[in-house]
Formats: structure tokens, C-alpha cells, sequence
């Protein structure tokens, strides 16, 4: 079972895993509904409690938002067993304030954060992030004439100040085991890119794998490393960074599979979810968590040397103005998306009406050359354009 906001990227990595999903979203969108038995719950997050007690006794994992509810996560792990990061697990390394004291006492960058009752100066030098963010939403620059509400929540929700830092987004993933951790790899991340309409720290995308030098891949290593033996993770799980020259920021941990995931298993042609849940099966044993890691370090390792410079991307789209979806699965048959190699994925049921700023679907480019949005930009045009043809306003 899948469980999150949006569970296809999961899904499809279940079936090349060779297991059969089963999946509860806010979205439903038609091409899950094409590769999974899709569980519509009651009240979404909530009504996943009553679809795990009368499911069968499978194991289930978690995508993105989930991590913001730990109190359900320990609901729904008492009832089936959970392959991922346990509730008092994500409760620790979602805490910046000790995110932070591990960074310190290990001598790794570390970006200063406050609570929201101690504000710093609004001077531009410092980001309001909300404590149960997820994409980059409800995230800010903290100055002058770009106050929000008052210091102590962002959207009526907790928040805290985390310093501010320049640099590269990018995002790394690493699998843990109770013996080690590896560093799969980093991706470029998209982050409030204007071409897919999204706010200006809001996650668009990825594009990857990226090289990095020696010294910052040593950090990047080194952190997922730390942060993974300090808070006890398992599986998969992402730290996105800001890389300023050789040196990686580390501005949150995503303790669960994330959406880079499927461009990794794309261009390594590695079953990353069957690791995720062998890892997290052999966790209690050391010898089982000593020998997943050492074969996954040998297949990630020839994966790497048959990888020829491959590169995937993915990029989200949000609603530039409100409107009904078009038939997408028909467009991306379009010479467009075809000799592009771009493939549309998350589409809604054709008719859907989506508001404006709302993610409308996914732009996947298995060959992603050159990196970032280049392979995707031909494809965005015709799909903006389709759009156009659909805006419920007429304007």
C-alpha cells in the first residue's frame, strides 16, 4: 500500500520493484489508475485509518506531505507494518532546532535557525519556513515589506527562521541501513521556476544525476551519513541542500521516498523501491542491514558504470489561470512529446477543473539532454498552449 498527496512516481516504482500497489491520494489521476487499485479515502489524510483496518495485512509506505502528520503515521503502523521512518523518527529529524545541533556538533555546515517567538531583524538575511511545509509552500523571505502575518505561524501553521544562504538547489538520496548509508546521487533541484507557474520557492521538479565536485560530494556523503546514523533512518530518504561553490547547506530532510526517486531508476535502471523495503525488513538485524547495504553499494556501483551519461527530469506544472483539463494521454501522443522523448504524467480525468496555482500534471524526459528544463521546453509550450484552449475564465 501507498499512501501520500500524490502516489503515481511510488506506484510505477512498485511495479518495476515487481510488487502489485495499492493506493491512497488526494488526486486519483487516470494514469494510477492504469498500474494500481486505487483506494479512495473518506477524508483524506484521516481516512486512511479506516482503508488500513479493513485492507489486508500489507505492508505500506509513505510519499510527500505524510511526513507532516507523524500522530497518523503511528496510527496506521500499529495497524500494518510500515516500510519507511517511524513516527518518533520523523518527529526528530523534522525538528530543525536538533537538525541543527547535530550539524554543529559533527563540524558540518550549518544554517542558524530561531523559533518564531525570537524573530531576528527583518532584514532580508533570514527565511520564514513553516514547520509542516511541504513543495515550498508558506516559505518567505523574511524583510521589510514582505511580512506575512505575524512571526510565530505562516498560514495560521508553526513556523521557525532559518538563516539564509545562496547557492546551487540541489537535492540528494541516500538509502540507509542499520550498518551504513549510501549516497545514490544529486539532482539539480527546479525551484519557483516561472515556466511551470509556481511561487518562488515552491519545488517544480528535478533534473539529475548531476556531478559534483570531489570536496562536495564528500560533504553531501558525510551528511547523509551523519544524519541518518543520529535520527536512526532506514530506507529511503532526501536532505536538499544549497551548494554555494564546494559547500553544501543542508535546508531540510525528507525522511521517505521522494520525488526524485523515479529519475534515478530511470537512468540507473535500479528497482530503488525493492531496496527502500529491503532495507527497512532487515533493519533489526545487523548482520541483514550489513549484507542489503554491501549488495546495493555492488548494484549501484554497476548501474553507475552502464549509466553512459544518462540523465533524467521532471518538472511539475501548475495552472497558469483556472481550467478544464484537456485530454493529456491524447496530447502526449503528439509529435511534440513523442520525438522529444517526453511522456505526461499525474493527469487528471479529462474535464477536470483545476484552480489556478494547483499542480495540473508531471512532464517526464528520460533522456534528458541538456540537463534542466532544456528537453522538457517544446513540450511545455504545446502543453500551455492546450491550455489556453481550456481556461474557464474565456480571458
Amino acid at each position: 500500500m501507498i499512501f501520500g498527496a500524490s502516489t503515481r512516481a511510488a506506484a510505477q516504482s512498485a511495479v518495476r520493484a515487481g510488487l502489485r500497489p495499492l493506493c491512497a491520494d488526494r488526486f486519483a489521476d487516470e494514469d494510477l489508475q492504469e498500474i494500481a487499485d486505487v483506494l479512495p479515502p473518506a477524508d483524506y489524510p484521516d481516512g486512511l485509518i479506516e482503508i488500513v483496518a479493513r485492507s489486508s495485512p500489507l505492508p505500506w509506505i509513505y510519499t510527500g506531505a505524510l511526513e507532516n502528520r507523524p500522530a497518523l503515521l503511528e496510527k496506521l503502523a500499529a495497524l500494518r507494518p510500515l516500510w519507511g521512518n517511524p513516527a518518533d523518527v520523523v518527529r526528530a529529524v523534522r525538528n530543525p532546532f536538533r537538525l541543527y545541533e547535530v550539524l554543529e556538533r559533527t563540524g558540518l555546515p550549518a544554517l542558524a535557525v530561531r523559533g518564531s517567538r525570537s524573530p531576528p531583524p527583518a532584514d532580508g538575511k533570514w527565511m520564514v519556513k513553516p514547520r509542516r511545509g511541504s513543495a515550498g509552500r508558506g516559505i518567505h523571505v523574511w524583510q521589510a515589506g514582505n511580512l506575512v502575518g505575524n512571526p510565530v505561524s505562516v498560514w495560521g501553521e508553526p513556523c521557525y527562521f532559518q538563516q539564509r544562504a545562496a547557492g546551487q538547489p540541489i537535492s540528494a538520496l541516500f538509502l540507509a541501513t542499520a550498518e551504513g548509508t549510501a549516497l545514490i546521487g544529486a539532482s539539480e533541484q527546479f525551484i519557483g521556476f516561472a515556466d511551470l507557474f509556481d511561487g518562488p520557492f515552491g519545488y517544480c521538479g528535478a533534473s539529475g544525476p548531476i556531478t559534483l565536485s570531489h570536496a562536495a560530494r564528500s560533504q553531501v556523503e558525510r551528511t547523509g551519513t551523519v544524519i541518518a546514523s543520529g535520527f536512526g533512518l532506514r530506507g529511503l530518504f532526501g536532505i536538499d541542500f544549497l551548494l554555494e561553490g564546494d559547500v553544501a547547506w543542508l535546508t531540510e530532510v525528507n525522511p521517505r521516498y521522494t520525488a526524485s526517486v523515479e529519475v534515478y531508476e530511470w537512468v540507473l535502471d535500479l528497482p530503488l523501491l525493492e531496496w527502500h523495503g529491503r532495507a527497512c525488513r532487515s533493519y533489526e538485524s545487523r548482520h541483514g542491514s550489513k549484507q542489503v547495504l554491501e549488495q546495493f553499494q555492488a548494484a549501484l556501483e554497476g548501474a553507475e558504470s552502464n549509466r553512459g551519461g544518462r540523465m533524467g527530469a521532471k518538472a511539475i506544472v501548475y495552472a497558469p489561470f483556472t481550467l478544464c483539463v484537456p485530454d493529456l494521454a491524447e496530447l502526449a501522443r503528439s509529435s511534440e512529446f513523442i520525438a522529444k522523448g517526453v511522456q505526461i504524467a499525474d493527469r487528471p480525468k479529462p474535464g477536470s477543473r483545476v484552480p489556478e496555482k494547483a499542480p495540473v500534471c508531471t512532464l517526464l524526459a528520460k533522456r534528458a539532454e541538456p540537463p534542466g528544463l532544456g528537453a522538457l521546453r517544446e513540450a511545455l509550450s504545446a502543453l500551455v498552449a492546450q491550455f489556453e484552449q481550456n481556461r474557464v475564465d474565456g480571458r
